[in-house]
């Protein structure tokens, strides 16, 4: 009792330090929000300044080639308040769009088979697909491209919208969007950039915005913050670029050298990323936990530029500050011959992460998932959980089935380490003569030990077995649930979010979890049925193991109370087959060992040879005050008590507590020793008492 005891204290102390670190976390972010965003003013207004360098007054021609390399462009009469324009829409989704830019400035997915709950993908600062110019170092050139600049609809229809902008004798540039046949998300995107000129003119480069990602509100996780889901990415098919730090084996990151995810939290106090060249560039995004932005162009772009930052203007009902961030791509345009076109296409996806969908697409676009270094699991679970979901019509049974699948598979592992333990628990007493017998003789020790575990056929690694396999099974789950926009909104049982925590109930700003305790109960009562074995033979370092393994159910609470409660019900379902496992295994059989008599000759020895090789005896396992009192005189938890070492172990420890070693002790250590004296006097009083009822 005093163990579960202190077990609990420690979890309501974990509880109240979470809370306290999550209140400073919450008024650190709000700092470091204030101090990014008056630091990202401030290069704002570098930046126009340097860029003014490049304007021109309003109504003045554009230059021809110019020494700087730029051409600008008059600006606009003022177009007044902006105009949102919705069209092709489908089951899926609806686009809207700005008369400002020609580009997308938001994406209303609606709820459907494959997403449970609609959700909108705004784009509040810079839209979708907007435009702007740059020179040939990447500098944004403000003035160079009139923003706002008046975008005509020239053409809408359900499968097809046009828009146009045109500066008089110098420039025009047509925005073509239509609904994917293939993709129920996607989009075929066109730029056509056309000279109205009769001479030459040069535009460096082309910046086009990825649009913004932000955060979805979720409930408080101090160990899943919200900004290690707002990435900027793209995949690279190209050999990595010799200079800089711009590929990925530069940057020293564990996915490789084709697909990079900067993550806000990675931007540092800048709240931005360098420019990433890429040499064959084959898609970009930005993402958030559930929803991406992802574009593609259809054909290859020479010095495709990669480049995002943080976002952090946008507030929820509240007024808390929402994290988000946004990324752009920039391209040459290069010198225009008079009258010529130059057109750019591109394949969009703005939708759900649904790995089912992204799979379908070229170039590796379901690496969006982020699935990490166990991609290899996750996928196929992926999979899996969709085919399961879609026959059992929920996403909560698929889980469960998918669980008990994957522990039915990994079935026979598990019941050969089973045995293994079994086998070894048998020989911890010959195991213990050896140690003894060797103890001054570790290489000796060792190799007699090896041999020992060779002639009984006994593997010590093979219980490992089954924890190693769960741990990267375990990742690949945690990695696939954590991200999978299929559980958005999904309800089981009383869950009303498998990809949130199933709160029940909120107390003092606390969620109250159920299935996070259900959990843990199931991880203790499994333990239950695999107690520790602290005899004699032990070492200090394994009792100290074995008691810091009874509080790991209590850990796997902490941890796992704050994830989504899918992730959740995978590990209570996971651990309720466990249990069933060792049911059903627990009375099996030992089989017969071998060892070989005097004349070399093997002979077989049953299950009662082997307890008095071991002076074992296999009997329920006593009550909770007898462990106490054979532990406190270091005797094994069970079995039949040696009378002679009882009065060996009592005779050691009392050496502890003579008269003169309490004579120099101080007052307090004394009293202290007096008591752990008379509780060992009294421990060995009881156990010959028991050991005489036993007689």
């Amino acid at each position: 009792m005093k163990n579960y005891l202190l077990g609990a204290g420690f979890l309501v102390l974990a509880f109240y330090l979470m809370w306290q670190q999550g209140a400073e976390q919450i008024e650190y972010s709000d700092r470091l929000l204030d101090k990014e965003v008056n630091e990202q003013t401030q290069r704002v207004e570098v930046i126009e300044a340097n860029s003014s360098l490049y304007s021109i007054a309003p109504g003045l021609e554009p230059r021809n080639v110019s020494s700087e390399g730029s051409t600008q462009f008059a600006s606009v009469v003022q177009l007044g308040e902006e105009k949102l324009t919705d069209g092709l829409s489908t089951d899926l989704s609806s686009i809207t769009f700005s008369n400002h830019t020609g580009a997308i400035r938001s994406v209303q997915l609606h709820q459907s088979e494959r997403l449970n709950k609609a959700y909108d993908i705004d784009h509040s600062e810079q839209p979708f697909l907007g435009i702007a110019f740059e020179d040939e170092s990447g500098v944004l050139l403000s003035e160079a491209l009139p923003n706002p600049r008046d975008f005509r609809l020239i053409e809408s229809s359900p499968s097809r919208v046009v828009y146009r902008w045109e500066s008089p004798g110098n420039l025009s540039i047509d925005r073509i969007y239509e609904r994917s046949e293939v993709d129920g998300y996607g989009l075929i995107h066109k730029t056509v950039f056309r000279s109205l000129r009769d001479s030459p003119m040069v535009i460096d480069r082309v910046r086009m915005y990825l649009g913004s990602s932000f955060q979805i509100p979720r409930m408080y996780n101090p160990f899943d913050q919200a900004s290690t889901y707002l990435s900027v990415g793209y995949y690279n098919e190209g050999a990595p670029l010799p200079e800089g730090c711009s590929c990925a084996t530069c940057s020293g990151r564990i996915d490789g050298e084709r697909e990079e995810f900067f993550q806000l939290n990675e931007m540092g106090p800048s709240g931005k990323i360098e420019p990433r060249r890429l040499s064959k560039a084959k898609w970009a995004c930005v993402n958030n936990q559930f929803f991406v932005n992802l574009l593609r162009p259809e054909s290859e772009l020479n010095d495709f530029r990669v480049w995002g930052e943080s976002v952090q203007s946008s507030t929820d009902e509240s007024g808390n500050e929402i994290l988000g961030i946004s990324g752009a791509v920039s391209f040459p345009l290069g010198i225009f011959k008079p009258k010529q076109s130059k057109e750019f296409s591109f394949n969009i996806y703005a939708g759900p992460k649904d790995y089912i969908e992204l799979s379908k697409l070229a170039h590796e676009q379901k690496k969006v998932m982020q699935f990490g270094v166990f991609w290899w699991i996750s996928e196929p679970f992926s999979w899996a959980l969709n085919k399961l979901s879609s026959i059992l019509g929920s996403y909560g049974l698929g889980i469960i089935v998918l669980t008990v699948l994957v522990k039915l598979i990994l079935w026979p592992l598990t019941a050969q380490a089973t045995r293994s333990q079994k086998k070894m628990q048998a020989l911890q007493g010959p195991l213990a003569k050896l140690r003894e017998k060797h103890k001054g003789s570790p290489q000796k020790l060792n190799q007699e030990m090896m041999k020992f575990y060779k002639e009984h056929k006994v593997n010590p690694f093979a219980g490992c077995w089954p924890i190693l396999v769960q741990i990267p099974i375990f990742l690949g789950m945690f990695w696939m649930l954590r991200s999978a926009a299929e559980l958005y909104g999904q309800e089981f049982l009383w869950a009303m979010d498998l990809s949130e925590q199933d709160s029940v109930a909120m107390l003092y700003g606390f969620s109250l979890n159920v299935l996070p305790i259900f959990m843990v109960l199931t991880q203790w009562y499994q333990m239950r049925l695999n107690p520790m074995q602290l005899g004699p033979e032990m070492s200090e370092a394994q009792r100290i193991n074995a008691k810091m393994m009874r509080f790991m159910p209590f850990m796997f609470l902490v941890f796992l109370y704050f994830f989504s409660s899918a992730l959740v019900l995978y590990w209570t379902v996971q651990n309720i087959m466990t249990i069933l496992q060792t049911l059903l295994t627990k009375n099996v059989t030992l089989p017969n060992l071998t060892e070989k008599d005097e004349k070399g000759r093997e002979k077989s020895f049953d299950r009662k040879s082997i307890r008095e090789v071991q002076d074992i005896e296999y009997e329920e396992e006593s009550d909770e005050e007898e462990r106490k009192l054979r532990n406190l005189l270091g005797l094994k938890a069970k079995g039949k008590i040696d009378l002679k070492l009882l009065e060996s172990r009592y005779k050691e420890r009392m050496n502890n507590y003579t008269s003169k070693r309490l004579e120099n002790m101080s007052e307090q250590k004394r009293t202290s020793a007096e008591e752990k004296r008379d509780k060992i006097t009294e421990a060995y009083e009881t156990l010959r008492k028991m050991d005489n009822k036993q007689s």
